[in-house]
């Protein structure tokens, strides 16, 4: 089933920078999605997080950036034989222009702009940057207006500075998402995303970045730190990821749709980039809490809906 559209209640859509302090048996979300980027520090409680493509445990003192329209879910299960923990958590939210196209466009944001599209993927905030962070996120829910707005720009210079950050999803789970902030690049990212479901071979995707094979082999894996065969596996790993959840299609219809010869060869990469069978990984999202989903309201500040 796919993911619900999450928004604002009016009452927080009024701020810049809207801030929410989660307590409770849960976090009061599903699988879901929303424009607006979110900083989640998880003080206390929680067993397993979804976010984009990759599912993994939840731990004290984890801190994430996710951004716009990147789906995601955190949950807070019972596991026989281990203690209960009731939920504690930071989230605060806020729109990618927040400060209006004007301010963003201007050369000493580039770095907030590139982070920006880094979170696209999830990100997952570590080392002494997260030490840096948790200790400002801390102070957000007291603050208020301006002061928060302030807060949160001193958050961003920070992660937008910092070696310390892990992608979370796969490139191509995000249909939008650009590994690059250049013009260029987006332009090939965009031919392959749109080839995904046919034969796509690197010499018509040089030939479409007006370079030789050899050439663009080189910028390619300079620009995304891996080889175009490796990207575009992964690419078509990440879409068979999203219909494994949003649709009751086989897995051999999956694999035929997203662009793989062979099953043999589908299974290889699927294994090499999942660790699991696709079977599995489908079997843990739903158990995951993934497959049911209800338009109910989430608690708090947030309403969710279907989109219009």
């Amino acid at each position: 089933m796919k993911a619900i559209y999450e928004r604002l209640s009016p009452l927080a859509a009024k701020d810049l920078v809207a801030c929410e302090v989660v307590r409770g048996r849960d976090f009061g979300c599903q699988w879901h999605f929303h424009p607006e980027i979110e900083l989640i520090l998880i003080l206390r409680g929680g067993t397993d997080r979804w976010i984009g493509d990759n599912i993994d445990a939840l731990h004290p003192g984890d801190l994430f950036l996710i951004g716009s329209n990147l789906p995601h879910d955190f949950r807070n299960d019972r596991t026989r034989g281990t203690p209960f923990h009731l939920v504690h958590a930071i989230v605060v939210q806020f729109h990618p222009d927040f400060l209006g196209s004007t301010w963003l466009e201007c050369a000493d944001m580039d770095g907030v702009r590139r982070l920006g599209q880094l979170a696209g993927q999830g990100l997952q905030v570590t080392g002494r940057t997260r030490e840096r962070v948790t200790r400002r996120l801390r102070q957000a829910p007291r603050r208020q207006g301006i002061h928060r707005l302030i807060l949160t720009l001193e958050i961003l210079a920070i992660l937008s500075r910092s070696r310390e950050l892990r992608r979370i999803a796969s490139p191509g789970f995000a249909p939008e998402v650009q590994i690059s902030d250049g013009e260029k690049m987006g332009r090939i990212c965009s031919f392959i995303q749109d080839r995904l479901t046919e034969p796509v071979y690197l010499r018509e995707v040089a030939r479409h970045a007006g370079m030789g094979e050899v050439t663009f082999s080189r910028y390619f894996r300079k620009r995304t730190g891996k080889t175009f065969p490796a990207y575009l596996n992964e690419m078509r790993v990440a879409r068979v990821c999203r219909l494994l959840v949003e649709t009751e299609a086989t897995v051999m219809e999956l694999a035929l749709a997203c662009g793989f010869d062979s099953m043999a060869n589908f299974e290889q990469q699927f294994r090499a980039y999942k660790h699991c069978s696709p079977s599995a990984y489908r079997r843990k999202a739903l158990g995951n809490g993934m497959g049911e989903l209800s338009e109910q309201l989430s608690p708090r500040y947030r309403q969710s809906v279907t989109p219009g």
